[in-house]
């Protein structure tokens, strides 16, 4: 017997480190990367994946929320079952494109299937959100929704996510800047500036008012205004120390080649970022002329 689910990545508009405050923010889901969780009996406790082949409990710390996550699934089942966990697609890991919690409910809905436990919507994300909680030490919930959405997701701690069917008729370019993100670490220094200074405090407020910003701007198609609202974004995320030499010179570059706005995405420290183009062709000479500076990007129509 066997189970599978195929669960995506995702990408965060805007909002990134205020959602985590409880304020609004904006995130879509990207089906072009995502992995495919297989759960099957075994001899053993085993994981299989890119970048590990092991026992499954044996495996280093950054898989501790898939530790929980398993665990916890057993013993709803009642069982001692032994299995081999295959994961399978690629999304690069540590760069803000949701890759623990596209395994994390990827693992809860294979396990799910796998056991016949007919668990709830509400169960099955209390489990992949409190794996996030282990992996990043604080976690919105943002990332869990939008892996499990087919749609734009416009989300806060309190109401949830909202789903956004509406299109803003513009092009996005995605760019891995190839340097791994820390979500952990980013998250962390956030939160010490808050403790200790007003003016971060005010900052991220802001950040999280540009997130609202940008739904009515994207309702009424209004391009040009969400790009100024990128930009604002990452003057404010840049004040919080995230930004590392190689965004800089991506944001340089991006608005030089006309690009509306431009802002990385995640955690920051590294990982990706997003320009808003007006077109494809734009995207793609942006995308060409930061060759040096990436090692892969995407380009989506939103």
């Amino acid at each position: 017997m066997k189970s599978s689910y195929l669960a995506h990545g995702k990408v965060i508009l805007i909002g990134e480190h205020s959602v985590v405050y409880g304020f609004d923010a904006l995130a879509m889901p990207i089906t072009a990367l995502h992995i495919k969780t297989t759960v099957e009996a075994a001899n053993k406790m085993w994981m299989d994946t890119a970048r590990y082949h092991g026992p499954f409990f044996a495996t280093p710390s950054e898989y501790d929320g898939l530790k929980y996550v398993v665990k916890t699934i057993l013993k709803k089942a009642n069982s001692n079952d032994n299995l081999k966990i295959t994961y399978t697609g690629e999304i690069p890991m540590e760069r803000g494109f949701g890759s623990s919690a596209t395994v994390a409910l990827g693992t809860t809905k294979a396990m799910n299937a796998y056991f016949k436990l007919n668990m709830t919507e509400n169960e099955i994300m209390a489990i992949t959100n409190h794996a996030e909680m282990i992996n990043h030490g604080k976690a919105s919930g943002l990332d869990a929704a939008t892996v499990n959405s087919d749609y734009l997701v416009f989300f806060n701690k309190k109401m949830g996510p909202k789903k956004l069917k509406a299109k803003l008729n513009a092009t996005l370019l995605i760019m891995d800047t190839g340097q791994l993100g820390n979500t952990k670490k980013a998250v962390t220094q956030v939160q010490k500036q808050i403790q200790t200074s007003n003016k971060a405090k005010l900052n991220i407020q802001q950040l999280g008012k540009l997130a609202d910003e940008t739904k009515a701007a994207w309702l009424k198609q209004d391009r040009k205004k969400v790009g100024q609202i990128f930009n604002a974004a990452e003057k404010i995320l840049h004040s919080f120390g995230l930004a590392t030499n190689k965004i800089d010179e991506l944001q340089k570059i991006a608005l030089n080649h006309g690009a509306l706005g431009f802002k990385f995405s995640g955690g920051g420290l590294g990982g990706i970022v997003i320009a808003l183009c007006d077109n494809q062709a734009v995207a793609t000479e942006i995308a060409q002329n930061s060759q040096q500076l990436i090692s892969n990007y995407w380009i989506e129509e939103i």
